[in-house]
């Protein structure tokens, strides 16, 4: 199998020398592809001297467009993605050229599975490194989604809508192609050998941009969840004012009022949170409705039984306990039943 290498740089002169030739001893048939972005110490010279493919960019800056560039230029399906600060070691691309053979979509030379580490950075740095990541766990079940060193088909990114930005494209591509069919290879990441690192403050800022709006799009859990509890927010100062009107106006037992109050909270909420929190408007209403319901059952239970142990107290501090009560339960039944079907990004 034809492997092309890209390569993304901008002032690697010095160390595109030290590359080429491990990449070459680890896969002595791969085209190698340097997208370069107007470097000024002459890299784009050095790779072609060197044998490269050269791919110069004038008008546009950028990590993750660059590697997108370069894959669109490439002349192989297969290709992997590297640093060219040697911060990746090239005798792993084998291991990820064999994974994408075996039936792998995305092979990820990781440093956070068992027998990938770092060498040489701090201990500040690190945390910095596993605080991203962690940030990045509700998009990706891959332990290390913001590598910079992976082995992907180009034919598995045609028809995928990337939004490139900041230096991320691994995180990009694993989140909007939702792709599952993974392998983590363990690499040792070294701290680059030449030149100054180009991840900054404006980068961990463009990071930033990029989880919200990944989050944004594919409506990811902790997005969700939020919006969940904006809705519960507003159904629970709906139910209160029921429950006070049932109660004080018209007359009812405070366990009756708070059926009333629960039956007209939960019909808003199911209609926003089908709407809004879970962007579920192609989901079949009635069983949708009969599911979701249960759920809220279950937080009626809960709110019915905290009102009847609190008896002694005000009938709204019961209602208010039970409410938060039940709220998990009715999350997660909305969430794996009720609203289960895949959440389409926004256009």
């Amino acid at each position: 199998m034809r492997v092309s290498v890209i390569v993304p740089t901008y002032n690697e002169a010095k160390t595109l020398p030290l590359l080429v030739p491990r990449v070459r001893a680890a896969l002595p048939d791969a085209e190698i592809v340097v997208v370069d972005d107007a470097s000024t110490d002459g890299t784009a010279d050095v790779a072609r001297g060197l044998g490269a493919c050269v791919i110069e960019r004038r008008g546009e800056r950028g990590l993750s467009t660059a590697v997108l560039r370069g894959i669109g230029e490439a002349s192989c399906d297969v290709c992997v993605v590297m640093d060219a600060d040697l911060s990746h070691p090239p005798e792993a691309i084998p291991a990820l050229v064999r994974a994408v053979e075996d039936g792998a979509e995305v092979a990820v030379g990781s440093r956070y599975v068992p027998g990938g580490d770092i060498d040489g950075w701090t201990p500040l740095r690190r945390l910095m490194s596993k605080a991203g990541t962690m940030l990045a766990r509700p998009l990706t079940a891959v332990r290390d989604p913001l590598a910079g060193f992976f082995c992907v088909r180009k034919s598995r990114l045609k028809d995928v809508e990337l939004r490139p930005r900041g230096f991320k494209i691994l995180l990009e591509i694993l989140a909007r192609t939702r792709e599952r069919r993974t392998v983590e290879v363990p690499i040792v990441f070294a701290d680059r050998a030449a030149g100054e690192s180009k991840f900054g403050p404006p980068e961990r800022r463009e990071y930033a941009r990029q989880l919200w709006a990944l989050y944004r799009d594919l409506n990811a859990w902790p997005l969700r969840l939020a919006k969940f509890l904006m809705t519960g927010a507003s159904g629970y100062v709906a139910h209160i004012a029921i429950l006070c009107a049932m109660v004080e106006w018209a007359g009812l037992a405070p366990m009756v009022g708070a059926v009333v109050a629960f039956s007209a909270a939960m019909t808003s909420n199911y209609a926003i949170n089908r709407a809004w929190t879970f962007r579920a408007r192609a989901a079949p209403v009635a069983p949708s409705f009969a599911l979701y319901a249960i759920g809220a059952l279950g937080g009626l239970g809960a709110q019915l039984a905290i009102m009847w142990a609190l008896a002694r107290f005000h009938y709204v501090i019961g209602a208010s306990l039970g409410i938060m009560a039940g709220t998990a339960f009715t999350y997660l039944t909305s969430d794996r039943l009720a609203f289960r079907n895949p959440r389409p990004p926004d256009k």
